[in-house]
């Protein structure tokens, strides 16, 4: 099984480039790569941790949903947020994907907390695009929260229930 992951690690961004992504990126007129970063919880449109993408100067692009090799637990942190889970009894997430210069992921990956980090991830149409991965062995005892088929649709859910 496939997943799509590989490992970021800084420095080595380069092992991340979506080489058909070129594009002139916030107005500048320097030419920089941009690369799709999609994400599934607290940096969606709405949610509290937006504004870090859109202070690196990301812009959302589109919703999606993830290949059917994914399951989404909810982390044991304050607050707490999605993992993506690589399994072989996956379904289809939704997530959002937004477009965000190469140069500036450095700087967004240092705001990631563990157990969460960035890898790549598999679109249900093949692509793969950079997103939250978790650490090896980091879903054990957490909730399963697939059903809901998103982090949006689990919020709204549970504030019903509240």
């Amino acid at each position: 099984m496939d997943c799509g992951y590989g490992v970021l690690v800084k420095g080595v961004e380069e092992k991340m480039v979506c080489p058909k992504k070129r594009t002139v990126f916030g107005g500048n007129m320097n030419e920089e790569e941009i690369v799709e970063l999609a994400v599934c919880g607290l940096h969606m449109r709405g949610f509290a941790l937006e504004h870090q993408l859109t202070g690196l100067g990301a812009v959302y692009d589109r919703t999606d949903h993830t290949a059917p090799v994914y399951r989404m637990v909810r982390t044991a942190t304050e607050p707490e947020k999605p993992m993506l889970v690589c399994t072989q009894n996956g379904t289809e997430l939704e997530v959002e994907v937004w477009r965000i210069a190469l140069s500036r992921i450095g700087s967004f990956l240092q705001m990631i907390p563990a157990p969460l980090g960035l890898g790549k991830m598999r679109l249900q149409d093949g692509q793969e695009v950079i997103s939250f991965v978790g650490q090896a062995g980091a879903e054990e005892g957490l909730t399963d929260i697939s059903r809901y088929g998103g982090w949006r649709y689990y919020v709204q859910e549970t504030q019903k229930l509240s």
